[in-house]
């Protein structure tokens, strides 16, 4: 791995602000396979706040001159898929054609274990699988249509704990109010929960992806102040 796991807490100068405004933007689920709906790259929305919060990020690794580097930023909102705790986890997954990704937290009473988790495959199977061979469901449920039905959610679920079982958990990071977590592309990590009380909550994040950096992350640190 080229980039280390970094978690930073205090990230947004004002990150009541930054919710604030995620929360007036909309949201869609057009293309991959992933729960919930994501906002357009931010950069096609708000340039100055796109380029501050990938130039504030990209500091905790190393000191990258813009050119260095180029990012996708969007805010995340996920819903439960219903109301059994155990079915609402993410499904264990790399990052596969980026560089590095991260994770920040935007919601100030969320349940701390609403994070992040890595893992890595289990030395008790012999092989393991990305993605399952009943693809159907993990697409409906995962993909564009965001399938709710019963049947479908519990069909899910059976590759969900068929996959995930053959993972052992490294690290599980807590969903800690404007706390970033950033991590290799390679690195296999979830969502440790996304539970809600209710259909009408939601877990809000921003997310990173880091699609090409043009040296290894071994420069000295240094601090870029957030543009919120």
């Amino acid at each position: 791995m080229n980039f280390q796991t970094i978690v930073h807490d205090g990230f947004f100068k004002n990150p009541d602000k930054v919710r604030e405004w995620a929360l007036t933007l909309d949201y869609s689920h057009t293309d991959g396979t992933f729960p919930g709906t994501r906002t357009k790259d931010l950069r096609y929305i708000h340039e100055k706040f796109y380029e501050s919060t990938c130039s504030k990020l990209m500091s905790l690794w190393g000191n990258y001159d813009r050119r260095d580097w180029d990012c996708d930023l969007q805010f995340q909102k996920i819903h439960r898929f219903n109301d059994d705790p155990d079915m609402n986890v993410g499904w264990i997954h790399q990052d596969i054609g980026k560089d590095a990704a991260a994770v920040i937290y935007l919601d100030p009473n969320a349940e701390l274990n609403q994070g992040t988790s890595h893992y890595r495959t289990s030395s008790r199977f012999d092989t393991h699988v990305d993605y399952p061979q009943e693809k159907e469901y993990y697409d409906r449920v995962l993909g564009n249509q965001q399938s709710r039905d019963p049947e479908d959610l519990r069909r899910y679920f059976e590759l969900v704990e068929y996959h995930n079982t053959r993972f052992d958990c490294t690290l599980s990071v807590k969903n800690v109010y404007n706390r970033v977590i950033g991590y290799d592309g390679t690195q296999w990590h979830g969502q440790t929960s996304f539970h809600m009380d209710n259909d009408d909550d939601f877990r809000l994040t921003i997310i990173v992806f880091v699609n090409r950096i043009s040296h290894s992350a071994t420069k000295k640190f240094y601090s870029v102040r957030p543009y919120i």
